[in-house]
């Protein structure tokens, strides 16, 4: 099965990110306080600190613990006297885990924390390097005081895309990554139909490859496919209108509409009330359609109860098939497959019948 990448929370990623940037950034003037002490500056210490700590999006007291706890384990691997490469690594590794142990991303999803932390530790060595090329050649000096705020800004640089691994997400099939895609921007009964069409999905196919070359295998994936893409699309589109049905504040026309009928039947001037008549009736028309989207929306969540019930009938029929030799293996998949590809034709043909109807 090809694989499928999904990035997680990219607009969470891009504002921790610049925070990083910009908070590694902030370190310079301490970094030539140190260099005009004529003190030894260890540029990935300061570079991590303040990325670390620019990076937290959290409240006063977690990062004032965290400005206190994190410059104490960051001098960790100096203190042990480890080789130059293998420190930097183990610095990058300590700023992510402790700025991760408070990302709600991370902290959800334990395997994507251990790929940030990792990541971020692997790119540690390339940023300082990086960094000291472009000193060397561009900034050193330069600058006067914020001469160190060019490379301070690489090096957090490299740290936050090694962090980028935590915030992926693969997937074994296109199809399980547009829902779990589609997911994210869903809430309430859609969302849960959705997982579960994802969950069934899963099933079905680790039930095909149970069929090994057997005929109509690909088929039957093709159809499994389908069902679950329908049930996307419609997840989809209830959303659309439900969204549209909040935005109309269907409760505030109608009342509007009654308030106008009561200022009709109360107006004494012909003219006026026949104004109010009409304008009443301009918004009767639209609270008809609004009802009307409300029918289409609730046929619509019928439908996909309707089409994940589908699914977890393919599943079942599809542990009922795991008996036999290959041959009838793959013929009970052929005729499966035919079976279901006829329900969803049917099924998709009431569906536009009664849209029809309803429109």
């Amino acid at each position: 099965m090809p694989l499928s990448v999904q990035l997680q929370a990219r607009e969470d990623f891009e504002v921790r990110t610049l925070r990083a940037l910009a908070g590694a950034a902030c370190m310079a003037p301490l970094v030539a306080l140190g260099e005009w002490l004529h003190l030894r500056v260890d540029v990935a210490f300061f570079a991590l600190l303040g990325a670390a700590l620019g990076s937290l999006r959290v409240g006063w007291k977690p990062w004032a613990m965290m400005l206190m706890g994190l410059p104490l384990l960051l001098s960790l691997p100096t203190q042990l006297h480890l080789p130059a490469p293998l420190a930097w690594v183990s610095m990058g590794v300590i700023a992510a885990g402790l700025t991760g142990l408070v990302h709600p991303l991370w902290t959800s999803r334990w395997g994507a924390y251990v790929a940030g932390v990792l990541g971020a530790g692997a790119l540690m060595p390339l940023g300082l390097y990086v960094q000291r090329v472009l000193d060397a050649r561009l900034f050193d000096k330069d600058l006067g005081p914020l001469h160190a705020a060019p490379g301070l800004a690489v090096v957090a640089l490299f740290w936050s895309v090694g962090r980028l691994a935590g915030h992926l997400e693969v997937h074994a099939h296109a199809v399980e990554s547009q829902g779990a895609r589609l997911r994210a921007r869903l809430a309430g009964e859609p969302r849960e139909l959705v997982e579960r069409t994802v969950t069934l999905h899963r099933e079905c196919l680790q039930e095909t490859a149970r069929l090994g070359r057997a005929p109509g295998r690909a088929r039957l994936e093709g159809v499994l496919d389908g069902l679950a893409l329908e049930v996307f699309k419609h997840a989809e589109a209830h959303t659309q209108l439900e969204s549209q049905l909040q935005g109309a504040r269907t409760q505030d026309v109608d009342a509007q509409v009654l308030a106008l009928r009561a200022k009709a039947a109360a107006a004494a001037d012909p003219v006026a009330r026949r104004q109010l008549e009409l304008a009443a009736g301009a918004l009767g028309e639209e609270l008809n359609r609004l009802d009307g989207l409300g029918r289409k929306r609730d046929r619509m969540l019928a439908q996909l109860h309707a089409q994940v019930a589908m699914m977890e009938r393919a599943r079942v029929s599809l542990v009922s098939v795991r008996g036999g030799d290959l041959a009838t293996q793959g013929e009970q998949a052929e005729q499966l497959a035919l079976r279901l590809a006829e329900l969803g034709q049917e099924t998709t043909g009431q569906e536009s019948s009664v849209l029809q109807r309803l429109q």
